[in-house]
């Protein structure tokens, strides 16, 4: 019998993944913070998608059932000390930098050869967002700025290849620079986020509450590290 439509259809989406860095390997620490974490931000912890990435050695099988439990999905562990726990477990081994697959050691005997030339993407105009940004909504801008002339609620979630401009309260999630712009910025008018990131590096809620919180904030990267500070706009 032939089948009058396709089993399966591909539709290309910006999926967000963030990065989990392992810094204490007692399951009961991590618990205990997820839990906080739960508490504080519950519609942002379920369902989040992300990335184990640790330098000290850890019980893998743990940390993954205590973030399945809290509702985060692990999708990959970054090569390190993690690396053969997760392969025997069937989750993917990515590159610490890029998110990309970790390469195969290369043989011994191989050659160096000049890294190809990265060549940028071109810049688009900003993608303007009048409306409020709703929870469950999300809203990418590709090779651009975003910029929000309105809210963003709670479960909600702009993404920008750029900078993201907010002209009203940043109350869900905000990613900037996501191809790896560490350049990007993250300014808004009241800040009072569930997660900022920019190029992969992010703060949490209960990060972000020690700064400037229901203020004009501005969020950048200083030597790979993220800042947060009171910023009018």
């Amino acid at each position: 019998m032939t089948r009058s439509r396709p089993a399966l259809e591909l539709k290309g989406r910006m999926l967000p993944i963030t990065r989990v860095r392992v810094l204490e390997a007692d399951p009961a620490s991590v618990r205990a913070q997820l839990a906080e974490m739960v508490r504080q931000m519950p519609q942002a912890v379920k369902g989040m998608a992300v990335v184990i990435d640790s330098d000290i050695d850890a019980d893998l099988a743990a940390l993954l059932t205590a973030f399945r439990e809290v509702g985060i999905q692990p999708l990959a562990v970054s090569d390190g000390p993690l690396a053969d726990a997760a392969r025997a477990s069937g989750l993917p081994v990515v590159s610490k930098d890029s998110g990309k697959a970790a390469p195969a050691p290369a043989p011994a005997r191989a050659v160096a050869t000049a890294p190809a030339p990265v060549v940028a993407a071109a810049r688009k105009p900003a993608k303007v967002v009048a409306d409020p940004i709703r929870s469950g909504q999300q809203v990418y801008a590709e090779d651009c700025d975003l910029i929000v002339l309105n809210t963003v609620s709670p479960g909600a979630e702009v993404i920008a290849d750029g900078c993201i401009h907010i002209y009203g309260k940043l109350a869900g999630r905000a990613l900037a620079g996501v191809k790896g712009d560490e350049s990007a910025r993250i300014f808004c008018r009241k800040l009072d986020a569930e997660l900022v990131a920019i190029a992969g590096s992010d703060a949490v809620a209960e990060q972000i509450k020690a700064g400037p919180v229901n203020e004009p904030a501005l969020a950048w990267l200083d030597g790979g590290r993220l800042k947060i500070e009171a910023h009018k706009i």
